[in-house]
This record gives structure tokens, C-alpha cells and sequence, in this order.
């Protein structure tokens, strides 16, 4: 391929081909993509170089045309993996605080240990477990009512090809245990940290709700509506060549057969750069007319593409959440309608004797038709 660029050896060098590569990802995520490389360089000490240079060869693979990778890269961007996804769960999924004091005087205290000691002096060891309160968790900052519908939706919505798989098990008082191998209740901090495991797994899964107007505009992109200037990436800028090629660059360029290569090590480990899986990766152009072939997954990534393959995904796989006036919590995944194009004349032939439904019509349908 011949969007290769001179291999960097210095942070400064490769931190302009990050940039540089920045800008011909999709637009959804070119943003995203170019902030998050800034914030890596220089909030990292010790950037490790290693992690850069793929980094790197991932947003060329990316840019080349290939549609897992860019896929990956939005998701990334609109909050489906990665770190934006657990700020926009904490975010909007966290309890909203007291209005007032009578909603602060409303919410539950929990005892100290050493008053809870004096009250349950006479009583057991066990019985003081059983009357105990759970303290404090992490559970208790989050709305569980938001998770559970949003869980719930999910499952209803959710493919094979999603991110995340939901688990269907979603209530805690169908999964859960009520009593321990000897028959007896679990004490509530046993319980309430049971449920914090439980919810834990789910919020691994979750798909957190997008802002309005990110949404809103993730359903214009899918569908089609938005202004064109959108899908459009900008094309690939020439590589700058020396007026006059050194003998170094020559010897680049046209690379010596290493033969001791071939004759020690297998042939697919000596030319793994050249498998259709890894040739977008490694950039490596094979002219032998008996190559593999052309890299696996990548594609040309026109209007219909981006519309199709990228934005229409990642709006399937985004929620919105809304609270009606009885409190009441709705939530609606993006749903893009694919319809089929109209059969050609020529193809109509193979369905006939056939109705709409797949069943074989009768011979009175068949008659009209033909009339």
C-alpha cells in the first residue's frame, strides 16, 4: 500500500503521523480520536512507544478501508467501549442529589458499628448479624431502577454482532440466592454484596445512554439526513519525495532478497506481513501476480458505506433514556429500517407460483396474476 509513511523513531515524529492519521477517520470519531491522542502524549511521562506504533498501524488499517477497525474506533468514540463508556454510565446512571432538606431528611442513616454493639449486647453473635444494616456500598450512588431498564431494553435489542452481550438474567430476586447451605437467610451485608456482584456484571454489559443531541444526531447520519459534508473524507495527501534520492533511500526501497530468512524460518512466518489478514496492518504491497490476494475486510468507504456499515450500528447499539411525568422510565434504542430494492423482471420468474407469504397459490391466483 502507498499510504506508508517513513517509520518514526523519535515521540515528537510519531506523534505528527498519530495526528496526521487523525484526520481521515470517519468524522464521527475524528474528535474523539484527535483529543484522545493530545491527552496520551501529554499526560503520559513515559509514553511507551511500542503502544504508539499500533496505535499508529491500527488508524492506517483503519483509514485504508477497513470497516471492523472503524467500526471499532466509533464505538470507541460515542461511549459504546472503552473509558467513555464508564463516564457516560456514571454520569447518567448516578442517583441525582437532594433539592431540598426534606429530601435530605428523607434518606436512610446507617448506624455506627459501636451503636450497633450496645443495642444487640444480650443477643448472639448471629442474631446481631441478622438485625444488622449492610453499610454503605458503591451500590448505593446509583440508580438501580435506570439500570435494570436499560439492561431490560437491551435484551429485547441486542444482536450477535453487538459490543457487549447482555446477560438475560436481570432481576436480583430471580438470580439470587435467598438462603445459605445450612437454610438460613443471609444477613444483609451478605446480601447487599451479593447484589453489588450482581449489578457489577451487569454494568460490565451495559450500554449507557447517549446525550440528546448526540443521539439526535446519530439518527440523522444513519438515516441518511444529515448534510453531506459529513460523510465526506477528506482524500489522502501526497507523500513528499527528496528532490534527489540518496543511495539510503534507493536501498529502502528496493530491499536486498534475504534468502537466509527462507531458507531458516517457514514461509508463512517470513511472509506473514503479506496474509490478507495482516496486510492492512503491515502496509506491505506484494506485485507477484500469484499473492494471496487482496486484505480481508477493508473496502471502500463511500456515502452508503459509512450510512450503513459504521453509523447505522453504532446508532443500533445506542440508547436514550427519558422520565415521563409519573416517573416513569422509557428507553429507546436506534433502529435503522433496511429496505430491499424492487426485483429485477428477470429475477421475478423464479418466484412464480408463489404468493406473497412463500406458500404455493392456487390456481385462481395464479390466473389473475397472468390476466
Amino acid at each position: 500500500m502507498s499510504f506508508r509513511l517513513p517509520h518514526p523513531d523519535s515521540a515528537i515524529h510519531l506523534y505528527r503521523h498519530l495526528l496526521r492519521e487523525a484526520t481521515y477517520v470517519a468524522p464521527l470519531c475524528r474528535s474523539w480520536v484527535t483529543e484522545r491522542i493530545r491527552t496520551k502524549f501529554r499526560d503520559d511521562r513515559r509514553p511507551s512507544i511500542k503502544e504508539a506504533h499500533r496505535s499508529l498501524r491500527f488508524l492506517q488499517s483503519a483509514n485504508s478501508g477497513h470497516v471492523k477497525r472503524m467500526l471499532h474506533l466509533c464505538f470507541l468514540a460515542t461511549g459504546r467501549l472503552g473509558k467513555r463508556r464508564r463516564q457516560l454510565a456514571s454520569s447518567s446512571l448516578a442517583k441525582e442529589p437532594a433539592v431540598d432538606s426534606d429530601a435530605l431528611d428523607k434518606k436512610p442513616l446507617f448506624p455506627s458499628t459501636a451503636d450497633d454493639r450496645k443495642t444487640n449486647t444480650a443477643s448472639s453473635k448471629s442474631m446481631r448479624n441478622q438485625h444488622r444494616p449492610a453499610p454503605p456500598g458503591w451500590i448505593d450512588n446509583w440508580d438501580v431502577n435506570k439500570i435494570r431498564a436499560i439492561a431490560e431494553a437491551q435484551v429485547r435489542s441486542s444482536t450477535n454482532d453487538w459490543p457487549k452481550q447482555m446477560r438475560k438474567s436481570i432481576d436480583p430476586a430471580r438470580v439470587l440466592p435467598k438462603e445459605n447451605a445450612w437454610g438460613r437467610p443471609f444477613t444483609p451485608k451478605v446480601v447487599k454484596r451479593k447484589e453489588q456482584k450482581h449489578f457489577a456484571r451487569i454494568l460490565a454489559d451495559l450500554m449507557p445512554p447517549l446525550p440528546r443531541g448526540e443521539w439526535d444526531l446519530l439518527e440523522s447520519l444513519s438515516l441518511g439526513r444529515a448534510e453531506t459534508k459529513i460523510f465526506e473524507i477528506p482524500s489522502r495527501r501526497t507523500m513528499a519525495t527528496p528532490p534527489v534520492a540518496s543511495q539510503e533511500s534507493t536501498k529502502d526501497t528496493n530491499p536486498e532478497w534475504d534468502w537466509a530468512a527462507y531458507a531458516t524460518k517457514p514461509v508463512r512466518a517470513v511472509e506473514r506481513s503479506n496474509s490478507r489478514t495482516i496486510k492492512s496492518l503491515s502496509g506491505a504491497s506484494d506485485e507477484d501476480p500469484r499473492s494471496q490476494g487482496r486484505p480481508i475486510g477493508v473496502k471502500h468507504f463511500g456515502r452508503r458505506r459509512l450510512r450503513r456499515s459504521i453509523y447505522s450500528r453504532v446508532w443500533e447499539t445506542s440508547p436514550i433514556l427519558e422520565t415521563s411525568a409519573k416517573e416513569k422510565i422509557q428507553v429507546t434504542f436506534g433502529k435503522a429500517h433496511r429496505e430491499l430494492s424492487p426485483a429485477a423482471a428477470t429475477d421475478l420468474q423464479f418466484f412464480m407460483g408463489v404468493d406473497d407469504e412463500g406458500a404455493p397459490a392456487s390456481d385462481t391466483k395464479l390466473h389473475k396474476r397472468d390476466g
